[in-house]
């Protein structure tokens, strides 16, 4: 018997991405997004997905004298993007940050915190955000 295959997709047609994959996607989106909101208010963005053992950070920023190490969510509201980021999720941003503050010079920073970019779909253009500031404390 014949193995079946599945028929090709025309050209011109795309296969509709998997649900992974869109989620992937908005999250790399949602990050763009937080890059310019965070760069018109005032800060400057020195690292992108900072991977160390561990963890990763979204974005790493600063403003004045102040490191500041950005998770950002995508959810279908604020309040589930903000409730996204778990002590679990916490840890793992932490020990990412520590790795960070001993391979680069920080001494120039008075302090560090850890902040928190919201995002939710809108009907139009934009989504609707929330920027938490001091979001959690390492412990």
């Amino acid at each position: 018997m014949p193995i079946y295959r599945p028929p090709k997709p025309r050209s011109g047609h795309k296969a509709k991405p998997s649900k992974k994959r869109q989620t992937y996607q908005q999250g790399l989106k949602a990050e763009r997004w937080a890059g310019w909101i965070l760069r018109a208010k005032g800060y400057g963005i020195l690292q992108r997905r900072y991977k160390a053992q561990g963890g990763e950070i979204d974005l790493i920023v600063k403003k004045g004298k102040s490191l500041v190490f950005v998770e950002v969510k995508f959810r279908q509201s604020l309040e589930e993007a903000l409730y996204a980021i778990t002590p679990h999720n916490q840890a793992r941003i932490i020990a990412a940050s520590q790795h960070y503050l001993t391979q680069f010079e920080t001494s120039k920073f008075e302090t560090f915190r850890y902040d928190i970019l919201a995002f939710a779909p809108r009907l139009g253009p934009l989504p609707q955000y929330q920027h938490l500031e001091h979001a959690f404390e390492a412990f």
